[in-house]
């Protein structure tokens, strides 16, 4: 879990400052040979770091160390904290500067750190219905061959896990019991269900954003397209499956219009699916609360099982994809035109 904030509230120290108490903390814990070969590699790929910040990356040269560094040094960063405060997307460097990252952020990091060290991570996403998406960075451990994650979140369930797990999937798995709705806050309202193959970043976007001072929009994204297949978690027949926003995309139930407004194209989805979306909008309202139940629930299951979405994860994401295409990203980086 990201560092607690204190009653006081945070206190943002310059930059060098926030820079060198990381380095002070981290010091004891790099030699001049240690210092020496992390920044050669850092060099090997063009990356161009003050002494400070070698100090820091050296020192955290296992995934324990990274999770570590993201539980007790780093605040978690709420970009969404208000409708004004605009939302961000820090690359490693500015993560070490602001003592801040959220979960993409603290992702970032971790692929970063991890990369450098030789552990070669890939990126993993949590699926989620009607609940925000998570972030792992997944390392096998090369002489157990069993799987560990790195984490941020301010949920102490969801935080990294320690490489103790046979598969991929497992260590998914392990994030189910924890993960409830943002919009019930109740622990019983588990939201996750699914996750995807893992993402080599930096087969896919190269390594110069790990020492970029630039926000990761990119990446953040542009990681997820049609070539990245998911798996469900539960009734799972074995066929992978596409994001529910990339698969909406790919069969045209969601369009733009004459001005390029993103909409649910109801002719267009699958048979039987138009039927149920209008039955669940027509039982579904404010007795239900935040999320369906009853009536409301065995409909949109219905829903579901023809989509693999739901009615209300489906206009999200029209609504969701105004926000991409007005910050300049075209759909054809989401589906690939083969």
């Amino acid at each position: 879990m990201s560092k607690p904030v204190p009653k006081e509230g945070i206190v943002h120290l310059p930059w060098e400052e926030q820079l060198r108490s990381f380095a002070e903390l981290s010091g004891g814990a790099v030699d001049s040979a240690s210092y020496g070969q992390f920044e050669s590699r850092c060099e090997a790929f063009g990356l161009q770091l003050a002494a400070d910040e070698i100090v820091i990356l050296a020192a955290l040269d296992t995934p324990a160390k990274v999770q570590e560094f993201l539980d007790t040094r780093l605040y978690y960063n709420d970009d969404h904290a208000s409708v004004d405060q605009e939302e961000t997307a820090m690359p490693p460097r500015l993560v070490l500067r602001t003592g801040m990252a959220h979960c993409f952020e603290g992702a970032m990091f971790a692929y970063a750190v991890n990369f450098l060290h030789g552990h070669e991570p890939r990126l993993v996403m949590l699926e989620a219905s009607q609940d925000a998406d998570h972030n792992l960075v997944v390392c096998r451990n090369k002489s157990t061959g069993l799987y560990g994650a790195n984490a941020q979140s301010r949920y102490p369930g969801l935080v990294g896990r320690p490489a103790e797990c046979p598969t991929l999937r497992a260590i998914a798995e392990s994030y189910v019991p924890f993960y409830y709705s943002d919009r019930t806050l109740d622990p019983n309202d588990l939201t996750l269900v699914g996750f995807s193959e893992p993402v080599d970043l930096a087969a896919k976007f190269g390594t110069a954003w790990m020492g970029s001072m630039e926000p990761l929009w990119d990446i953040y994204y542009t990681y997820i397209d049609d070539s990245v297949p998911f798996h469900y978690f539960f009734d799972d027949p074995g066929r992978p499956h596409l994001y529910p926003a990339v698969r909406a995309l790919k069969e045209n139930w969601v369009r733009l219009d004459a001005a390029g407004e993103p909409y649910v194209s109801l002719d267009d989805l699958p048979p039987g699916a138009k039927r149920e979306r209008d039955a669940f909008w027509s039982v579904y309202g404010p007795k239900d609360g935040p999320r369906p139940r009853g009536r409301a629930k065995e409909i949109e299951q219905a829903f579901f099982r023809l989509t693999g979405t739901t009615p209300i994860d489906l206009d999200d994401i029209a609504f969701d994809l105004q926000f991409y295409l007005a910050a300049g990203y075209r759909l054809d980086q989401l589906v690939k035109q083969r």
